[in-house]
């Protein structure tokens, strides 16, 4: 990066940042191949790619566990399901009309209420992985202990 300054020859590269770079490189394609093998067998390719996504950045973090698996594929299955609703409700509007004995009346389509209640599943589960600006913090162990002096070690 060459600054401010129009000749770029003057900079000198840190010895270090080339190893720095591989080994990001490679931590990156470890973190894909785990992403990868823990992926569940027959999903769709709309669930793949919110895998591949989400899987990727929860490894980064240290999150994505064998054990966590199901709970992150529901995650995925529900955000398709989001999509898709999201989808309908664009093309179609959110309501329709209906003529009957009390007139013409302006009801919601059932998708805009299915969308609510998957939103809020969606929202536990964004809870639950941590996935939120807000529950990030509880996954965060930056706070020590209260009762921890850290003077006590001298």
């Amino acid at each position: 990066m060459p600054g401010r300054y129009p000749q770029a020859g003057n900079v000198v590269h840190h010895p270090a940042a080339a190893q720095n770079e591989q080994a990001t490189a490679e931590k990156e394609a470890e973190l894909k191949a785990l992403a990868k093998k823990l992926r569940p067998r027959g999903v769709t390719k709309e669930e793949r790619r919110v895998w591949d996504r989400v899987a990727l950045e929860l490894a980064k973090v240290g999150r994505l566990k064998p054990l966590f698996v199901d709970y992150i594929y529901e995650y995925c299955r529900t955000k398709v399901e989001m999509d898709e609703l999201r989808q309908f409700i664009a093309d179609n509007g959110r309501t329709y009309t209906v003529d009957g004995r009390n007139g013409e009346q302006i009801k919601n389509h059932p998708e805009v209420g299915q969308l609510r209640e998957v939103a809020r599943f969606w929202n536990s589960m964004v809870a639950q992985l941590g996935m939120s600006p807000a529950t990030e913090l509880r996954f965060n162990d930056k706070q020590g202990n209260l009762f921890d002096d850290e003077f006590d070690r001298l």
